[in-house]
């Protein structure tokens, strides 16, 4: 946010926070009409109360009990009528707040990739908590108090012009001086604010960082850098907060001195006045309950300013996120086949990276229902080419094809129901371990739910945990081994039964004879299926209708796995690799398995 920007006009201008009010205008105006008449009764009871004085320096006490009678039924009502103002007014504010709320978690659901490459976690959730908050308090709190203070302030200086206009002139312009003091200050107060966020983002993203990665924390035991790399973010944190209490502080200190300045010179002129006799006493004790009333507004002010500058830094925030458009998206007149057979084609794809080319006029062709193993050193291109497939990046050139139609002709949510995509890294949720795997298929029968345990090789460790399939398995599945972790992502694709499987080194964290287990399982289910596997291991590819050797993004070698091994190329030293390494394990360790799942 520019530093000169001013909030009042930032507000004003949010064309989705005036879709939002307007939306709400019939509790906003009820509350609205609420202000209106609780201050009517609020500006009533210092003119009963001056009736009141003058009755007593007249002696007519027959008046008192009348007088006192309308006091306590306009306070009376001045209470229900604010109640009434904070439940609307406060409610709408509420109200809109969820609504952002709501958009803002839908529009991170739509938003692609690289948008979460560039923002950390902890940046997102200070915005969608501690920004929102702030933008409730200024629809709620901010907004009544706007409403009151124009209310208030032009009802009470028409009252006191009524009743002394040139004291209203003398107390009006020394109430002046606390409007300089918000313009003087407010856009400080901004500026610190708007850092204050900025660090409980960096905060969160720490805490958010070190919760997930506790094992790796506690396997390298690095408690106590991470605690004094927190304690250092912490501290920050805390430095940016003093900074801005110490600006927001001065406030109200310089309107309560200059409130109290003015008060000090009403009561010597007022009382000159009343001695004159240019005034009741009566009038100078309602005049001076007007001021009163006249300059808590005006303190209010800063405070006000305060809300805005904070509702409109955040609301700024907020508004950085919901204004991004995503990078993929599905067309406008998209393509609705009726059945996927699953055929591949890659055409002359070209993909970068920002400035990191990972592609060049790539070509490939899958058959439908056949196999693709691709194969190749880190950060050849592998799990790319497959993410390109599932759209969650596109090409700079090229296209690619299923069933001879531009994947980018179809809706995005039809071609992913197409993909079963497997990760190396399985990501869990905090659910049971049946949910987990009925995420792609949320009303399939247990019976199927099962059955795709039993594919994966997850149902052998059912009996492990206390509840089977109903059992949570905590954040990201932390009470999962990896291979468990890795065989429940796998049982969640086979459930989902899609046109086109992709494992993308799904078997990595699995040790051999359940490697084995899993591939004897899928192999039915892979049968007449398009597949795309991706694996270091030759064991988990060799059967596959045709190998892809990537290097740098280039095709090197593509055949069947007897071809690349008479072909004596870089498949096949790889091959002899780790037919080596396999030799030397089961020498040295004789066991029922080989390898331990990690």
């Amino acid at each position: 946010m520019a530093s000169g920007a001013r909030p009042f006009s930032l507000v004003l201008k949010s064309a989705r926070l005036k879709a939002a009010v307007w939306r709400h205008r019939a509790p906003l105006l009820a509350g609205i009409v609420a202000i209106l008449l609780a201050n009517g009764f609020a500006l009533l009871q210092p003119f009963l109360l001056g009736r009141g004085v003058d009755a007593i320096v007249r002696k007519q006490p027959d008046r008192l009990p009348l007088i006192f009678i309308a006091i306590v039924a306009a306070a009376a009502a001045d209470a229900v009528f604010r109640f009434l103002q904070r439940y609307t007014v406060n409610g709408v504010a509420r109200r809109i707040e969820n609504e952002l709320r709501r958009d803002m978690f839908e529009q991170l659901e739509r938003l692609d990739q690289r948008f979460f490459q560039g923002m950390r976690t902890g940046d997102v959730m200070a915005r969608a908590t501690n920004d929102l908050s702030a933008v409730q308090q200024l629809l709620g709190m901010g907004l009544s108090s706007i409403f009151n203070t124009v209310v208030i302030f032009t009802a009470a200086v028409v009252l006191m012009l009524w009743i002394d206009w040139q004291l209203t002139l003398l107390s009006v312009s020394l109430l002046t001086l606390l409007s300089l003091g918000f313009l003087v200050l407010g856009p400080q107060i901004q500026k610190r604010f708007l850092r204050v966020q900025e660090q409980f983002a960096a905060l969160s993203s720490k805490a958010q960082e070190n919760f997930s990665g506790i094992r790796v924390v506690k396997a390298y035991v690095q408690e106590e850098a991470e605690q004094r790399s927190f304690r250092a973010i912490n501290q920050e944190y805390v430095d940016a907060n003093i900074a801005w209490a110490r600006i927001n502080s001065a406030l109200w200190p310089l309107f309560g001195t200059l409130a109290g300045l003015a008060a000090v010179v009403m009561l010597y002129v007022g009382g000159q006045h009343v001695v004159q006799h240019r005034l009741t006493l009566g009038q100078f004790v309602q005049f001076n309950t007007y001021l009163i009333l006249l300059s808590w507004p005006m303190i209010a002010l800063g405070w006000v300013s305060n809300l805005f500058q904070q509702g409109a830094a955040s609301l700024n925030r907020i508004e950085e996120i919901l204004h991004q458009t995503p990078a993929v998206a599905s067309p406008p007149r998209p393509l609705r086949p009726e059945a996927v057979r699953g055929e591949l084609t890659f055409e002359n794809v070209s993909f970068r990276y920002v400035d990191e080319p990972i592609f060049e006029n790539l070509s490939l062709h899958v058959p439908a229902g056949s196999t693709l193993a691709l194969v190749g050193s880190t950060g050849s291109g592998k799990s790319t080419l497959v993410r390109l497939l599932a759209r969650v990046y596109d090409p700079q050139e090229g296209r690619i094809l299923i069933d001879g139609t531009d994947i980018r002709d179809l809706p995005l949510d039809v071609l992913r129901r197409q993909i079963g995509y497997v990760p190396q890294e399985a990501f869990l949720f905090s659910e049971t371990l049946a949910e987990n795997i009925m995420l792609g298929a949320p009303d399939a029968p247990a019976e199927s739910v099962e059955r795709a345990a039993e594919l994966s090789q997850l149902s052998a460790d059912l009996e492990q945990f206390p509840n089977g399939l109903q059992t949570m398995i905590g954040e990201r599945g932390v009470t999962l081994s990896g291979g468990q972790k890795q065989r429940t992502a796998i049982a969640r694709a086979v459930l989902k039964d899609p046109a086109i499987l992709v494992l993308d080194d799904a078997l990595s964290s699995v040790d051999t004879r359940t490697e084995e287990a899993i591939l004897r399982g899928l192999r039915g289910f892979m049968e007449g299926r398009t597949s795309i596997v991706i694996a270091h291991r030759i064991s988990t590819i060799k059967d596959a209708d045709q190998i892809v050797v990537l290097e740098e993004g280039r095709v090197v070698e593509q055949g069947s796995h007897a071809r690349l091994l008479g072909e004596g190329g870089e498949y096949a030293r790889l091959y002899e690799r780790q037919q080596l390494r396999r030799e030397l394990e089961e020498e040295e360790l004789p066991g029922p398995a080989l390898g331990a799942e990690r």
